[in-house]
């Protein structure tokens, strides 16, 4: 897949999760669209208490990813990578987080 056709899968993808997020009441906006096309820090800007990144590959690095999703977070929010599940709607795809922030984020240390 060339790098211009991998960059619209990957962006219907955040746009898939801004939906779902929204379908929850929670506000979400893809960071290409909020910075006018360039992309820098998370993929998903949203008022949830979670920093979002969407990942819509065939290979899965979970851990390179999730090092990467840790890194932009701030101590505002825990990670979570939405990964796009093949052949299933958006509501079934895996999210993954750290133990440490999961439990933290359940317990409500960040609402």
């Amino acid at each position: 897949m060339s790098g211009a056709a991998s960059r619209r899968k990957g962006n219907r993808w955040e746009l898939q999760v801004c939906e779902l997020l929204k379908s929850y009441g929670w506000q979400a906006i893809t960071s290409r669209a909020a910075r006018g096309g360039t992309q820098a820090g998370a993929d998903i800007i949203t008022d949830a208490p979670i920093i979002v990144e969407a990942k819509n590959h065939k290979q899965m690095n979970l851990s390179g990813w999730l090092d990467q999703a840790v890194e932009q977070a701030d101590d505002t929010a825990p990670a979570a990578l939405f990964i796009k599940r093949r052949q299933k709607p958006p509501e079934a795809a895996y999210v993954v987080m750290r133990a440490d922030d999961y439990l933290a984020l359940i317990r409500g240390d960040y609402l």
